[in-house]
């Protein structure tokens, strides 16, 4: 029966009934509906992995064993079953959150099963009478097969040996590098960074988010991440997630068309093979979002060489000898800086490039190809 709270209003000491007797039968639920579906040999096979103690408790509702409660509601009429090294048994009620909390003063009934392992193994026709107080409707009683299973309980050295594979799997965010790994097992996230900062009283974990496809870090995807985040958070850390820097970047190119080649061609296609979205044969384009994120340095050679691959491109560079127009890369809001003689544009650790080449938004990056020649 379960205490009642004390005198001075405090809450129940925690209900953790001792079974009296044992031990309890571990055995895996029937399920008479899939049995029928499957081939009568495979109703011998059974996962140990999936075996329950083999108790119920009632007092006008059932509660029913389980393996944790931390998949259980606050309604839920179940408890664990907490085996110690000498096979004996305490039941362990939830807290109202995971599991509900029995009622105090209410007295439970327990129907339980008692006895495992290798003894249960009959031979067949063991089986010669049945104990029941009222046994006259049952003619004869017999076991054709022997009996199959009844394994032993695992040592505890088998215990030791299985236990570290469960941890194998990280599943706590301690440093900062943990926290963004596990941001970048959201479906949305390409890339995270993260880094801790004492932020006054406590320490907070600033997350930097490149979402796929350039989509925007807002208040409501934020909130999402930080509930997916909540189960790997350690207690003390606060989350709080940033968007990107990005770089527009401002690049310009002089190419020469191959003969046989119009201009106009030339220049459309090297503006869809360098566009920001999804081309029409389903290839991303050169500068689409995902194709850069944090720290990524952008090469002009590597633009070169895209352009280069483009049908009717026969040469790209700078300068064309006897043509006027030159180009450019460099930073959108660094007009005064071009490192094309560098051939690199260094992209720091919280900086993503983008070249939207929106003429709605040229401060979203900027593309221009002086094409020259050709037919």
């Amino acid at each position: 029966m379960p205490p009642e709270p004390d005198s001075r209003g405090y809450g129940a000491p925690p209900y953790r009934p001792r079974v009296t007797v044992g031990p309890l039968t571990r055995a895996v639920p029937f399920d008479a509906v899939a049995a029928r579906r499957r081939p009568a040999a495979e109703a011998l096979q059974q996962n140990a992995a999936a075996a329950l103690p083999a108790i119920e408790l009632s007092a006008g509702e059932t509660w029913l064993a389980s393996t944790d409660l931390l998949n259980s509601d606050r309604f839920a009429a179940e408890f664990v079953v907490e085996t110690g090294n000498d096979s004996s048994a305490e039941l362990r009620f939830g807290d109202n959150r995971f599991g509900a909390t029995p009622q105090p003063g209410v007295r439970y009934r327990a129907r339980l099963r008692v006895g495992s392992g290798a003894a249960g193994r009959l031979g067949a026709d063991a089986l010669g009478h049945i104990v029941l107080d009222d046994a006259g409707f049952v003619d004869d009683i017999r076991n054709p097969l022997p009996a199959v299973g009844g394994a032993e309980p695992e040592t505890l050295t088998a215990i030791k040996l299985a236990a570290p594979r469960a941890f194998h799997q990280q599943r706590r965010a301690v440093t900062a590098d943990d926290y963004a790994g596990f941001a970048e097992r959201h479906r949305d996230v390409q890339r995270a960074i993260a880094e801790r900062r004492w932020t006054g009283s406590w320490q907070t974990i600033f997350i930097a988010v490149d979402r796929r496809g350039g989509r925007p870090v807002d208040a409501a995807f934020e909130a999402e991440l930080i509930g997916f985040l909540e189960p790997f958070r350690l207690a003390g850390h606060d989350l709080e997630i940033e968007p990107p820097v990005f770089v527009p970047l401002d690049v310009a190119l002089v190419v020469c068309a191959a003969d046989g080649h119009y201009a106009e061609h030339v220049e459309a296609a090297l503006l869809s093979r360098f566009s920001s979205g999804v081309r029409p044969d389903r290839t991303r384009g050169f500068f689409h979002p995902d194709a850069f994120s944090f720290g990524e340095d952008v090469l002009l050679s590597s633009i070169i060489a895209e352009a280069m691959a483009v049908p009717g491109v026969r040469w790209v560079g700078m300068q064309l000898p006897g043509s006027s127009a030159s180009g450019r890369f460099r930073r959108f809001y660094d007009q005064g800086v071009d490192y094309a003689e560098d051939g690199v544009i260094a992209i720091g650790r919280r900086e993503v490039a983008r070249l939207d080449n929106d003429p709605d938004a040229p401060e979203h990056g900027r593309l221009r190809f002086y094409v020259e020649g050709g037919r």
